[in-house]
């Protein structure tokens, strides 16, 4: 006291001040760590440490400084830096029961704040007070402090003042990770991960859109922040009379663990329906993430119900924009997504709403209509899928169509109890309809309960797992397989009878018997491995031509197009870079705004299919003059590999040449250049189709429309070796389906002289050249989802309009 004094000089009200800044600092920290549920004492005592330090080296570096502005504009950033950062560590508390995780990055942006500020107002205007209350404490007792002549030791005090950072925990602990992160990252590729030894699937990283049949109808109720442990009736009696009434009718699952990256809303949503948890190269901004292409490039339920079919249906009571999930959804099939914007004008009363948006009782009501517009469509499958919101943190929400929960009188198990009976009452509507017996349920948490105010009612050490039930599967009976949020997208689409082909890089259906056992979902080599193949193969980070230098490199064995690893595989077989120029093209899309897109290998002979699927893009083309030489026949020869750039209209200009296949180049790029040929592509037709074939119609290729008989003599199918001489005809609801299939025999993949096939990919067949009864003419089949080898006819157009 008597140091403070000295410097202070008989100014008791600085000295004053100076005790307020002290304990508002301080408080923060304190009340964080009565919220604690994880962290050791250590902990604590590390970050009083930080605060000790960095307010005692900030103290000494005042001194030193003459000017009282100068002083104090120090002091009140660094001050009120360190009030930001205990803010928003005890926010991480209040909400989680921890410190910064990567749950809190990946809620950490603007769009959240918003958000935030809307659902806990007094809360955030109580915060901004503390921060101008700090600033203006700062501010005025750095100014009362008497300068001090500098000694030879002042320099060394802004060094301390850094070296005092490390002393906290939390920013140790960012600082090491974020190193760690990033050199795993750059040291990664494909070629060093052992997807056997880490458990992982390497199918996941193709996407099989090929042969999905549509199965039964789905409806999913995700329930918010609910968990297993509640429906324990020797805890907590009649908690839970709905789900718990299950236990006979179900197929129950006991032993699902939340792991590392599904510990949120949309984590759980993602994770549980991609197979693949939420983990991501760490640091802020997860809506951005989303935004920006995230798993865009993954397989998730939500996809493969699509091509199958599925008209697919989100309702929640939130805002969709809240933490991305509108645009994951919507990026991965659903058609229709229902949030807090959509739905609250639907209200009788647009008034009745909770923080976080509609009650549970508003939204199931709707999902009852929906349910019923959906089921009164007996001809289209359906996925409606519901996110429950009244028991989410720290408090909860009762919807006042509830009643309260008897033998504990909690507002978090008001809520529970409330969800039990609304999800009950939307689930016997349900199994009113004439559409149940073709419809299966699925019941789970999104995601275990984070810090809420009934934690005092929990007992310690209790056994923590999410729920998962599944209702109108034909199987029943409670089993307590080890699984985890990746294993439902598996499961759930077996129960559904859905047939596909697609794998799930961390879900492996829960039915399976000879499952792995003892998966460690916190092995750091199989993190690190996930978030890279997440981030770097399954996401679509667009980037610009100018900002993707080097454009191409290839080193060590990996290819890296704008920076991104490409998988070179076809169908889940990996390719040799030897064979490229030789057996295959590789084609890198570019929109007309410049951005870099997809990457990926062709087979040469289909390479005009591959560009006029994709007609309304520029590409870059890795190749041998051979490879493009049939379609650019003015463009000179060149040696060993191109790099080409242009489109299928438009002529291509060779930007290098004289690359070896397998050793090391690097490619950069005249932006400038390719950004104003992007901007002027001329799309191709679907007239052109016809120039495959050089505007003839082969013999084997015949449509006799009166018989409704479709006879393709070569058919090719895209990035595969197969080719077949199949014939299809017309059904009764004038589709065509695939009635005489055979296999052709051909000696390697190069397609006989004289031949030229029609083309199966993308859903589509390209028929470049048929015999028809009023001449020769192309022809466009699309193939009907969910229905195995069937078309509808999109297309024919005579040669002569070509």
């Amino acid at each position: 006291m008597s140091y403070l004094q000295d410097h202070f000089r008989d100014k008791p009200v600085s000295l004053v001040s100076a005790g307020v800044l002290v304990v508002l600092l301080l408080l923060p920290l304190l009340v964080s760590w009565s919220y604690n549920l994880i962290h050791p004492t250590s902990w604590f005592l590390r970050a009083l440490l930080f605060i000790s330090l960095y307010l005692v080296t900030l103290w000494r570096l005042c001194l030193h400084i003459k000017s009282a502005w100068g002083r104090m504009l120090l002091a009140v950033i660094a001050i009120e830096s360190f009030a930001i950062f205990s803010a928003l560590r005890f926010a991480s508390f209040y909400y989680q029961g921890e410190s910064f995780n990567d749950e809190f990055f990946f809620h950490f942006n603007l769009e959240t704040t918003r958000f935030a500020f809307s659902a806990f107002t007094g809360m955030t205007v109580a915060a901004i007070a503390y921060l101008l209350v700090v600033a203006a404490c700062a501010g005025f007792v750095a100014k009362q402090i008497d300068w001090l002549k500098m000694d030879n030791r002042t320099f060394l005090i802004a060094p301390l003042l850094l070296i005092s950072l490390f002393t906290d925990p939390d920013i140790a602990n960012m600082a090491t990770t974020g190193m760690t992160d990033s050199n795993t990252l750059n040291s990664m590729a494909l070629s060093n991960i052992d997807f056997e030894e880490l458990e992982l699937d390497r199918s996941a990283l193709f996407k099989n859109r090929e042969d999905i049949i549509a199965g039964k109808n789905v409806v999913m109720i995700y329930m918010e922040s609910m968990e297993q442990m509640y429906t324990d009736e020797s805890l907590y009696p009649g908690l839970t009379p709905f789900l718990n009434s299950l236990n006979g009718e179900a197929l129950r699952y006991t032993g699902l663990d939340q792991t590392i990256g599904t510990g949120f809303t949309v984590a759980g949503i993602l994770s549980s329906q991609c197979g693949t948890p939420l983990l991501y190269p760490r640091g802020p901004g997860g809506n951005d993430i989303l935004n920006n292409g995230f798993l865009k490039e993954g397989s998730c339920v939500g996809d493969i119900l699509d091509a199958a079919g599925y008209r697919q249906v989100f309702m929640g009571g939130a805002s969709t924009r809240f933490a991305g999930k509108g645009v994951f959804l919507s990026a991965h099939g659903y058609e229709e997504i229902y949030g807090l914007e959509e739905l609250q004008p639907n209200l009788e009363d647009p008034g009745y709403i909770n923080s976080w948006g509609l009650y549970d009782d508003s939204l199931l009501d709707m999902a009852k209509d929906k349910f019923d517009e959906l089921a009164s469509n007996s001809e289209q499958p359906f996925n409606l899928t519901v996110l429950t919101v009244d028991t989410h943190p720290p408090s909860g929400t009762v919807s006042e169509s509830c009643k309260p929960y008897p033998e504990i009188d909690n507002s978090i198990f008001h809520s529970v109890h409330c969800t039990d009976q609304l999800v009950g009452d939307f689930v016997r509507h349900l199994q009113e309809s004439p559409a149940w017996e073709d419809t299966v349920v699925m019941i789970m948490s999104d995601h275990l309960h984070m810090r809420n105010t009934g934690m005092e009612h929990y007992q310690e050490d209790y056994p923590r797992k999410l729920y998962l039930s599944f209702l109108n599967t034909g199987r029943t009976g409670t089993f307590d397989t080890q699984g985890a949020h990746m294993d439902v997208a598996p499961t759930i689409l077996e129960l559904m009878r859905v047939r596909h082909q697609q794998g799930f890089l961390m879900g492996r259906s829960l039915l399976t018997a000879d499952r792995p056992e003892g998966i460690s979902h916190t092995n750091p080599q199989r993190v690190a491995a996930v978030r890279y193949i997440n981030a770097s193969i399954l996401s679509h980070l667009e980037v610009g031509l100018c900002e993707a230098e080097p454009l191409y490199r290839y080193e060590n064995g990996i290819l890296r197009v704008a920076g991104k690893e490409i998988d070179l595989s076809m169908r889940g077989r990996p390719l040799q870079m030897q064979a490229l120029g030789t057996d295959y093209v590789l084609i890198t899309l570019v929109d007309k705004a410049g951005k870099v897109g997809l990457t990926f290998p062709v087979f040469l002979q289909e390479l005009f299919y591959a560009l006029f699927l994709f007609k309304d893009s520029n590409y870059f083309l890795l190749t041998s003059h051979e490879g493009i030489a049939h379609i650019a026949p003015d463009l000179a020869p060149f040696d060993g590999l191109g790099l080409l750039f242009g489109s299928l209209k438009n002529s291509f200009e060779v930007l290098e040449s004289n690359l070896q296949p397998g050793q090391p180049f690097a490619l950069e790029s005249d932006c400038g250049d390719l950004l104003s040929a992007a901007s002027d592509v001329e799309e191709a037709t679907d007239s052109d189709l016809a120039m495959i074939c050089g505007y003839e119609a082969p013999d084997n290729m015949v449509w006799d429309e009166s018989q409704g008989r479709l006879q393709l003599g070569h058919l090719s199918v895209g990035n595969s070796k197969e080719r077949y001489d199949v014939v299809l005809n017309r059904d009764d609801q004038g589709r065509y389906v695939a009635t005489d299939l055979k296999v052709i025999d051909l000696d390697g993949i190069q397609v006989e002289p004289g031949v030229c096939p029609a083309f199966y990919g993308n859903q589509q067949v390209l028929i470049p050249g048929v015999n028809t009864s009023r001449g020769p003419a192309t022809m466009m089949l699309e193939k009907i989802p969910g229905v195995p080898l069937t078309f509808n006819m999109v297309k024919v157009t005579p040669f002569e309009e070509n």
